[in-house]
Formats: structure tokens, C-alpha cells, sequence
């Protein structure tokens, strides 16, 4: 697998094969229910979004450290809501003033991590994803900038930024399964991925799966291409 960048050739070719395969039929459910919860399986499969059910967008964001493709994630305070301490992508609440989906997570992304939104460029679109306990639609997106940014996180909202090397960090391998206890001693099995001593888990976790998904499917190709076969 085609891991290592060191030249510009090498990232667009990457880039390109990452937009085409962003383009094409994506898996979905079918990628989410691989990192899904026992109690979200049934849900994914039946269910659809209300009528009343927010929109939002969240940004998978690729830059290269030491020739390596890295992407980001945010572990939220703790407040009273849903996802109080989880791991999340940098994203939010689409806005009246938002001119469409992308640049609800690209306006999001600057004011939770401090990226520039200028500096982005945007490769594609993952599949919608429907988080029932907060009842918000989720469009991903998938950008790249060639500099690691220089993040400034958010202190009213961002605990921690958490940097991954994409093709070292997760994978369909490195998937944990973890008994989550949570309030009125409520338990759920889940799995999901260890991250900067953190467990990823839930929406994040589904989402990053189909990006799994793509990635592999890109890579396969650069090996393809690489090595003639």
C-alpha cells in the first residue's frame, strides 16, 4: 500500500484518484455498519431522518507530515448534550447564512481548529449520515491542504485537537470493541478506534469507515500504478 508522499507528482496523483473515487458510488450504510453500535444496527438499516432533523457538515481535512498523509479530529469539552467528551471531526450547524454544505464545514472547521478556509481544497463528498440521539444530518467533506495547518482550537469547545496518520493510525485491523457506561448505568458495546489516547467511536467512527473504504480503494490504485499491476 502506497503510503509515503515525497514529491508534488506523488500527492496529486493521489489527490486525483481520491477525487475520482469520491465521485463514484460510495458504500454508506453499508461502510457504517461496520464501526456501527449494537443498539444504532437496526436504526441504520430502517430507519430514515424526520422531517425536523438539523443539518450539519464536518470536515475530514488531509495534510502531509514528514511525507505522510495526516488528518484531524477534535475531543469536545464536556457539556450537556449528546456527544459531551467524545471524539468529533471539526464540523457544526448549518447556518442561514451558510451558502451550501461546504462551506458549513469549512466555516466551522476555521472556528473550531483556527484553519483558513482559503487554503482548502475540496476533494469530494463522503455519504449523509443520520445521528438519531442529536437528530442532525451530517454532509462530510473531504479537503487537503499542502501545509500542516497551524491549528488554534477553540477553547469553548475543543479540549484537544488530535492529529492521525491516515494510513498508519486506523484501519479495518485496528478496530477495538469497548463496553461504554454511561448515565443511569446505561451500557454500550461499540466499536471504534484509538486515537491520541482516546476511544473514536459512534457518528465519527461511521463516518471515518467509509473513508476507510475510499482510501483503500485509492491506494490500491496508486499501487496499481506504481508497480505496473
Amino acid at each position: 500500500m502506497t503510503t509515503i508522499f515525497t514529491s508534488e507528482e506523488d500527492t496529486r496523483q493521489f489527490l486525483g484518484i481520491l477525487r475520482d473515487e469520491l465521485a463514484n458510488a460510495l458504500p454508506g450504510i453499508d461502510a457504517h455498519l461496520r464501526l456501527a453500535p449494537e443498539m444504532r444496527i437496526r436504526d441504520l438499516k430502517t430507519g430514515t431522518p424526520p422531517v425536523d432533523a438539523l443539518e450539519s457538515s464536518v470536515l475530514i481535512l488531509l495534510y502531509p507530515v514528514d511525507n505522510r498523509m495526516h488528518t484531524v479530529v477534535i475531543l469536545r469539552n464536556e457539556y450537556d448534550g449528546a456527544h459531551s467528551g467524545q471524539i468529533s471531526l471539526p464540523g457544526g450547524k448549518r447556518e442561514v447564512s451558510d451558502t451550501d454544505f461546504e462551506h458549513t464545514a469549512l466555516r466551522e472547521a476555521q472556528e473550531e481548529i483556527g484553519i483558513n478556509p482559503a487554503e482548502i481544497e475540496v476533494v469530494g463528498q463522503l455519504s449523509r449520515f443520520y445521528v438519531r440521539p442529536s437528530n442532525f444530518i451530517i454532509y462530510p467533506f473531504v479537503g487537503y491542504t499542502p501545509v500542516r495547518p497551524d491549528f488554534v482550537p477553540d477553547s469553548t469547545e475543543v479540549q484537544k485537537v488530535i492529529e492521525i496518520d491516515i494510513f498508519k493510525e486506523i484501519s479495518y485491523n485496528s478496530i477495538v470493541n469497548r463496553t461504554l457506561t454511561f448515565k443511569n448505568n446505561i451500557q454500550i458495546n461499540a466499536p471504534g478506534f484509538e486515537v491520541g489516547g482516546q476511544f473514536m467511536w459512534g457518528a465519527t467512527a461511521m463516518i471515518f469507515s467509509e473513508f476507510l473504504h475510499v482510501i483503500e480503494n485509492v491506494a490500491e490504485r496508486l499501487k496499481e500504478i506504481k508497480t505496473g499491476f
